[in-house]
């Protein structure tokens, strides 16, 4: 288990008016980080040894910390959303006759393959997630149909629709964060933990809703400014309906943005990456700057060394993992 509060994460989904929204802090002991442009039309081998092999469908932009093809999140061309947070529980399946992907792997196969929330609840019947970081989703497309996906005791418990009475998610399982707000009985609690936050972020978007607003990414900045913790890193806010990615990050507070319908995700021009502290304000999809292994290798050479949760990754399996996005190719029309 890491220590305690390097897992506090929060995410949340929000209807304003005619947009749908997801607000995302990243919580976590180090801050680096890639803003990458992943083009749609590679044909992809999975990292773990008998893994699928998929085509990308979609572009996506995604943050990632540990390289190409392992996103801790990111939203796709049909406005998929995929989040990652840390759930302690989690018990992934055990090996059966799907095909194993990591649990960062697995977020860039489905923005790579799915449009919508039933696309990545399907995916379960032919892939499964092979790791050890117990981690657990929150997903939302661009219908604003939302699902927070856990693996618990070797299966998959989806909560979407009615069994998702509120689209948020933190760091305790769906269920045990429901059942403590309920508890409180409409008291909004202060607080760090897992089940606090997840209540405060509820009220929030909750009453926000109801209030509706003239500035939603910035509303939306504000409830996640109300459950960041010391080490949140990134604060991200998706507007799905827009195709608009604004974020900030605790080294570089200006909020800057990104707008998918300014990227053209083709396979031939291959990705393109932004280190997500560069000193720029605004737009900066004119700062991408093209991938290369070498980038790659040298970014997750220092993060694997700087986070305790990876440090022990011998050093021929990072460079395993950087040179991995090689193994791809523009698929043949």
């Amino acid at each position: 288990m890491l220590e305690d509060g390097l897992q506090a994460c929060s995410t949340f989904c929000i209807r304003l008016g005619d947009g749908t929204f997801v607000g995302r802090n990243y919580d976590f002991e180090i801050g680096d980080g890639m803003v990458m442009e992943n083009p749609a039309g590679l044909r992809k081998k999975g990292f773990e040894k008998g893994g699928p092999s998929w085509a990308a469908q979609y572009g996506s932009v995604t943050f990632n910390q540990f390289g190409r093809d392992h996103p801790m999140g990111g939203m796709n061309e049909a406005a998929l959303v995929v989040e990652l947070m840390w759930l302690d529980e989690t018990r992934y399946p055990a090996n059966d006759a799907r095909l194993p992907l990591g649990v960062l792997e697995w977020i860039q196969y489905q923005l790579d393959t799915a449009a919508t929330v039933a696309d990545v609840i399907d995916s379960n019947q032919k892939v499964r997630i092979s790791d050890v970081a117990p981690l657990h989703y929150l997903v939302s497309d661009a219908s604003g149909r939302t699902a927070t996906i856990e693996f618990l005791d070797g299966k998959l418990v989806a909560h979407t629709g009615d069994t998702l009475p509120v689209p948020v998610l933190t760091n305790s399982t769906y269920k045990t964060s429901l059942k403590f707000m309920e508890s409180r009985r409409g008291r909004v609690p202060s607080g760090s933990g897992s089940p606090e936050r997840f209540a405060r972020a509820a009220a929030l978007v909750g009453a926000l809703q109801r209030s509706g607003t003239d500035r939603p990414v910035a509303s939306l900045f504000e409830v996640l400014a109300d459950v960041a913790q010391s080490n949140t890193r990134w604060s991200i806010v998706y507007d799905q309906t827009g195709r608009v990615i604004h974020f900030r990050t605790d080294a570089h507070r200006p909020v800057r943005y990104l707008s998918m319908k300014t990227l053209g995700f083709t396979c031939a021009e291959g990705a393109r990456l932004l280190d997500i502290d560069t000193r720029v304000e605004g737009d900066v999809s004119k700062k991408l700057k093209p991938y290369s292994t070498a980038a790659n290798l040298a970014f997750i050479t220092r993060t694997y060394a700087a986070s305790s949760v990876t440090r022990r990754t011998p050093a021929t399996e990072v460079a395993a993992i950087a040179a991995h996005p090689e193994t791809a190719a523009c698929r043949a029309y």
